[in-house]
């Protein structure tokens, strides 16, 4: 039995790793310490917080000697190195302040380093009545100014969006010269329509060269307009009084005479007119005025 247990030891041995070497490296924020071995290391490592230091148990690591080495570092003070049975090693980590210790082994598993540094201290956590007594309170009066600029702030927008309608109709105006949708006003129309309705124009004939006669076409009824020099409503018919050519050149024919006086009329007037300004501008002077 004693010779089978002896047997399962040397097997488990002859896997275990062994240290080979280790070296020291002191930095100002942290020591490094570095292990390497003769084979990749797959043993388990565990550590313990003392008073004064760190232990670090490193299972599966055969070395034979105990190493005690001083460190002049603000961090670690002294290291040792403690084999023990069944190929375990202590490695203790001394030091006077409060320190973080990391172990990591290399990709190959053929190296570990022991990182130590000073552990940062927690930030104190103010409780919960000395942090609302410093923290200022939101209390209900600034939750009404809060609110109440909330409110100034939509108002403003609504009345800036109120403001661009305005000016955009007020362009449009100014552009087309009436608001969109307005009814144009003339004196042949009732003002009093409500729908809008297109104008047709069904005849034209000229009279002369400044003057013709427009029949078109306005809701139900049919317009005979003489358009040029002046605009003269000359008849309305209704109930299809006129429907084609030949109606609208027999209402021509009987309303040719009536323009032709219209005509006639108003070439005396301006001609009567431009007589009496020019005997005005041009009177004989009167030796005794």
């Amino acid at each position: 039995m004693k010779i089978f247990l002896t047997i399962i030891a040397l097997c488990i041995w002859s896997h275990a790793a062994n240290l080979l070497t280790y070296n020291v490296y002191e930095r100002t924020d942290r020591v490094d310490v570095m292990l390497s071995f003769d084979a990749p290391h797959e043993g388990a490592i565990s550590q313990k917080n003392d008073a004064n230091a760190i232990i670090l148990t490193i299972n599966d690591l055969g070395y034979d000697k105990m190493i005690e080495k001083s460190i002049n570092s603000a961090i670690i003070q002294e290291l040792i190195m403690i084999p023990e049975k069944n190929n375990t090693l202590q490695i203790v980590l001394k030091s006077d302040k409060q320190i973080s210790v990391v172990a990591s082994k290399t990709v190959d598993g053929f190296g570990l380093r022991i990182r130590s540094s000073i552990m940062q201290k927690p930030t104190k956590i103010q409780s919960s009545e000395s942090v609302s007594s410093t923290l200022p309170t939101a209390s209900s009066g600034t939750m009404d100014l809060i609110d109440s600029r909330y409110i100034i702030v939509i108002v403003i927008l609504l009345l800036l969006i109120i403001l661009m309608f305005w000016i955009k109709r007020r362009i449009a105006i100014q552009t087309h010269g009436q608001p969109v949708n307005a009814t144009p006003s003339s004196w042949l129309f009732n003002q009093k329509t409500t729908s809008a309705q297109e104008v047709t124009l069904l005849h034209k004939k000229p009279i002369d060269s400044q003057n013709s006669v427009v029949l078109f076409e306005y809701g139900s009824i049919k317009y005979l307009v003489m358009t040029g020099s002046s605009n003269l409503l000359l008849e309305k018919f209704q109930n299809g009084e006129v429907k084609d050519d030949n109606d609208f050149e027999k209402v021509f024919e009987e309303n040719r005479r009536r323009l032709d006086e219209y005509l006639k009329l108003q070439d005396s007037t301006k001609q009567n007119s431009y007589k009496e300004k020019a005997s005005a501008d041009y009177a004989p002077y009167d030796e005794n005025r």
